[in-house]
């Protein structure tokens, strides 16, 4: 049943992406849907894709900015175009010389404010006063009354949710009488004295010159203004300043809400989701943003000779992970403290600050969420990989580890599945949204020879092809949490496009691709998530083949190329070598034997029919007289489509023009080999096979 399954599911998507193809974005024409996707989105200007390199605000950095960044790597790798590096570079460069050191601890960084503490009160306004139900809980009228100064739940009186679950439905109302300040105020909680704060709330107005206002003040310092903001826009819009607390603790601070001139009659200011919360740094974010940049560090490491003109920008970036994204969280000197924890001798994990609150919830982290602190297991692991450091490899290696001890098995009709928690002593889930950075650091950990096997692998996929994927071809949706659940949540398949992380499980099993594409197929992207999506699935397209550089080693025997198979050859006559190559980190190379053909072969699927494509390869032999040949063969009808002989003995670019089958569903083969097999131990190496349309960029 399940064989029957794929081929249906397999069919009704390649029928989805044929449909999608021939009318999207026509200006583009790329022949590749994908590509058309993505460069819409990435040229979409500031309304649809903001340059946020520019932001400092961390958060930013690692949920939007760290998704562009990695895509440009994900296009340099399909296309081997340096002009994306390129775009890296500009937009990496830009976010790190934004990093400072805010807190005079030697140590480099950002901060944000979206994580810690709310010092306000009933920042909603969803909650009466007692006895008062126009009065917001915790709040204080100052001249106004309950006809100037009310909560409303009139609507347009309160922001709108835009949460796929709702939100409440009131807002606080404020007007002017022309005699006297009509306002509202509470005091603030416990602050950490001299540190920057940002308040943040919805609001409008109705257009009139007596505007809005809100501001705090220093109540035991004659009510001294530390931050103000005035605004006038008619629609609602987030409104935000920041003020920097009083050097020592006991100030009473309060946050007021005004006018900003209460002399004009009939001004009205609108008031919504107020919040009150302090800059921190947060190890999640340092470690998002400096993995991305050491997967650039190790692109130029890998391919020194043709991206050498990268090897300064990339020493930069190694020493500033080193010096400044890692040391700092270890270091009991500096503004976080030391947050390591040696669990063992084969576990350990890093939790939340104990020198400050940095978060918002009551629960003490220790450890912190998988997703924050597996994020640096991975830039960790890649790091060791580049520097050698034995410290960082331990730690990767404990906090994998420490992950994979806490997954649970779940028996599923194809085998065995993970399933997880957010926390290891929380009974929660792991909702499928942050699971793409735990999935992502295992997969990096399998990829080093590290914590994770092929047996975990296959199990993570199936935790996606079994349990959260709803097994619909027509209409592909992921559940919301790990365990195929909907959870709590208000309703299921809240999060069924986040999935850059699982996306990586596509070399392990074609479903997974084939769950993207169907799911991307007819979606135009709005979120820099989903422009990244759509760069892995460039990568695992097989219209253009799959691991067209050979850069992934196949999960049950790492001398052949994930999506490759070999013709006759052995692990000694077809096999991954570090080097023989083009670019990247493999090569593929083919030993003759005098006595049978020495191939490998990938199967191409979801081509067009009777159309012209061109096959592209990097390709060099020893010299000898067995050649090197690439042949494109319809296996269903038993005839070659077209063949090609080389015999250069150093790297060139060679391209083969054919004409795809008149029937779409006729098993097409790429194969790479010798001209002549009966010369024995010739080589021949190959690099970056790739299929496109005449005249595509990529």
């Amino acid at each position: 049943m399940r064989k029957i399954r794929l081929l249906k599911k397999g069919l009704a998507i390649a029928a989805a992406l044929c449909i999608w193809s021939s009318s999207a974005l026509p200006a583009l024409a790329s022949g590749n849907p994908w590509y058309d996707k993505y460069v819409a989105f990435e040229t979409g200007g500031s309304t649809l894709n903001p340059d946020t390199s520019y932001s400092l605000d961390s958060g930013v950095l690692a949920f939007q900015e760290s998704y562009m960044l990695r895509s440009f790597l994900s296009l340099y790798q399909s296309s081997l175009d340096t002009g994306w590096l390129d775009k890296f570079v500009t937009r990496a460069n830009r976010v790190k010389s934004n990093a400072q050191d805010l807190y005079g601890d030697g140590y480099l960084g950002w901060e944000s404010k979206w994580y810690s503490p709310n010092l306000a009160t009933n920042g909603t306004f969803a909650s009466a006063a007692s006895g008062d139900a126009t009065l917001p809980a915790g709040w204080t009228r100052s001249q106004s009354t309950s006809t100037t100064a009310y909560r409303s739940a009139t609507s347009g009186d309160y922001k709108p949710s835009t949460a796929v679950c709702g939100g409440d439905t009131q807002g606080f109302v404020l007007k002017t009488n022309a005699v006297s300040w009509q306002k509202l105020y509470q005091p603030l909680g416990t602050y950490e004295p001299g540190k920057k704060y940002n308040v943040r709330f919805d609001a409008k107005t109705n257009g009139s010159a007596a505007k809005g206002r809100a501001y705090v003040v220093d109540a035991s310092n004659s009510n001294a203004i530390l931050g103000s903001v005035v605004f006038d826009n008619t629609a609602w819009a987030p409104v935000e300043f920041d003020f920097v607390t009083p050097g020592s603790a006991g100030h009473t601070l309060q946050l007021w809400l005004a006018h900003n001139d209460y002399t004009v009659a009939g001004g009205i200011a609108y008031f919504d989701n107020v919040a009150v919360s302090a800059y921190y740094p947060y190890i999640l974010h340092d470690g998002i943003i400096g993995t991305v940049m050491a997967e650039f560090i190790r692109l130029v490491y890998d391919d020194s000779t043709n991206l050498s003109s990268y090897t300064t920008t990339a020493n930069a970036y190694k020493t500033f992970i080193e010096n400044e994204l890692v040391a700092k969280w270890e270091d009991s000197g500096s503004y976080v403290g030391n947050t390591w924890v040696n669990v063992s001798s084969t576990e350990g994990y890093y939790r939340e600050p104990t020198t400050r609150d940095t978060f918002s919830t009551a629960t003490v982290l220790n450890p912190l969420p998988y997703n924050q602190f597996l994020v640096m297991a991975e830039l960790q692991a890649i790091m060791y990989g580049l520097n050698g450091n034995s410290s960082y490899l331990t730690k990767a290696q404990k906090m994998g580890t420490f992950f994979k001890n806490d997954l649970a098995t779940v028996s599923t009709g194809a085998g065995t599945a993970y399933s997880w928690g957010y926390l290891s002593f929380d009974a929660k889930k792991e909702d499928i949204s942050h699971a793409n950075l735990d999935l992502s650091v295992a997969i990096e950990l399998y990829q080093a020879g590290q914590v994770f096997n092929a047996t975990d692998m296959e199990r993570f996929s199936r935790t996606l092809t079994e349990l959260v994927w709803n097994q619909s071809t027509s209409s592909p949706l992921l559940h919301n949490y790990v365990d195929g659940s909907q959870g709590s949540a208000c309703q299921d398949f809240m999060w069924t496009y986040d999935m850059p992380g699982w996306m990586e499980l596509a070399q392990f099993d074609k479903t997974v691709w084939e769950i993207g594409a169907g799911l991307y197929a007819p979606l135009t992207p709005s979120r820099k998530l989903e422009a990244l999506v759509i760069a892995k699935l460039m990568e695992w397209d097989p219209a253009k083949l799959a691991n067209r550089g050979f850069e992934w080693p196949s999960k049950n025997d790492a001398t052949l190329p994930v999506r490759w198979n070999r013709s006759q050859a052995t692990s000694a006559t077809a096999y991954l070598d570090s080097s023989n190559k083009r670019a990247g980190k493999y090569g593929l190379t083919l030993v003759s034997n005098g006595t049978s053909w020495q191939k490998a072969y990938q199967n191409w699927s979801g081509y067009m029919a009777s159309t012209s494509y061109v096959l592209t390869f990097d390709a060099k032999t020893d010299g000898s007289a067995a050649g090197g040949k690439v042949w494109i063969v319809d296996a269903t009808s038993g005839t070659t489509l077209q063949s090609y002989n080389f015999s250069n003995t150093s790297w060139q670019t060679h391209s083969v023009s054919f004409t795809s089958p008149a029937n779409a569903s006729n098993q097409v083969s790429i194969y790479v080999g010798h001209n002549d097999f009966s010369v024995n131990g010739g080589k021949a190496h190959f690099d970056n096979v790739a299929i496109k349309r005449p005249g595509d960029a990529w």
